[in-house]
């Protein structure tokens, strides 16, 4: 009978080695730890012998497992370099993508994965403020970029990915919280509450104006003891204590003994729209539809996909 090994069968064994185990290989495919474990089982069936010896929870590569994982390795990168030239050739480049400063653990790490492990494209990518990014997209230097929506220029469209709420932030220590816990209503509170609080502020002109909004129909805005630049910071100096803050949903998305997160109550917006831009003349290539095909399944809301409103745009980006 003559023996089939797919290139899969390859990647994915190579993600075992690179992993350590099952589990967190089939983390990193995308693919759920029982299907990851019984394709292997379906491989070995079709081979006529083991790859991975089971004993105790754990899988050792057997003999014939271990000289899999060293000629496949070495035949990937050929069949790798081979897909290059092919693409080249078919005129499918790589894809530059823009991040602004923050975003990036969130969005991108998950997806660089993915796109390599299903080999749709080769990414590169820049990170910085938005405002950059959106100049570096107009002068051609980047393919499509992820940002909070903010400016409007007539060469610029925008794919609406998710509406993304803010939390206000609180070290549980703080003196501030024992006053919100009291006043909070089904988890919102007032910004009034903390008014002559210390808060730490992001240094991103979009990021400024949408707090800004939150506060519009108080006295004075937030009292700013610091600015940092980027979300990962100031939630870090929050869960120091060092003060307030105003953070994307995600960071209260897992427990956290010592910040407490309250959805914010306001007759303003309390989420902003965080979209795909690309230029207008720009056609979707193969690499970038899945790039954004990946975002919007992955973490696009009951907006996803919708041409972003020309009232939600603050400013007309000028360079």
């Amino acid at each position: 009978m003559q023996q089939i090994i797919e290139v899969k069968t390859i990647r994915y064994m190579l993600a075992i080695e690179r992993e350590g185990g099952f589990q967190k290989a089939a983390e990193a495919l995308y693919i759920s730890q029982p299907a990851l474990s019984q394709y292997i089982r379906r491989i070995e069936d079709s081979l006529g012998f083991r790859l991975y010896e089971r004993d105790k929870g754990r899988c050792v590569p057997t003999e014939a497992g271990k000289v899999l994982l060293s000629c496949g390795r070495s035949l990937l990168r050929d069949y790798n370099a081979m897909l290059e030239k092919v693409n080249a050739a078919a005129g499918i480049t790589d894809v530059h993508i823009g991040w602004p400063t923050g975003y990036t653990v969130r969005f991108f790490n998950k997806l660089f994965s993915y796109m390599a492990a299903h080999e749709l494209s080769k990414i590169t990518y820049t990170e910085d403020v938005a405002d950059q990014l959106l100049l570096l997209l107009l002068e051609g230097k980047l393919d499509m970029i992820f940002v909070p929506v903010y400016y409007s220029h007539p060469d610029i469209e925008y794919t609406t990915i998710q509406h993304e709420e803010f939390y206000l932030t609180v070290p549980r220590q703080h003196e501030a919280n024992a006053v919100l816990e009291a006043n909070s209503r089904d988890g919102y509170v007032d910004l009034s509450l903390v008014l002559d609080q210390p808060f730490i502020m992001i240094d991103a002109r979009a990021y400024e104006d949408f707090v800004e909004g939150l506060f519009r129909d108080f006295p004075h805005g937030p009292k700013v003891r610091l600015t940092v630049k980027d979300w990962g910071r100031a939630y870090l100096l929050s869960e120091e204590g060092a003060g307030l803050s105003i953070l994307p949903y995600w960071y209260a998305e897992k427990p956290d003994k010592d910040l407490a997160f309250y959805r914010i109550r306001s007759p303003h917006p309390n989420a902003r729209v965080f979209a795909c831009a690309k230029l207008k003349r720009t056609a979707m290539s193969r690499g970038m539809q899945a790039v954004l095909d990946y975002m919007l399944k992955n973490y696009g809301d009951e907006h996803a996909g919708e041409q972003v409103a020309e009232d939600v745009f603050k400013s007309v980006f000028r360079f």
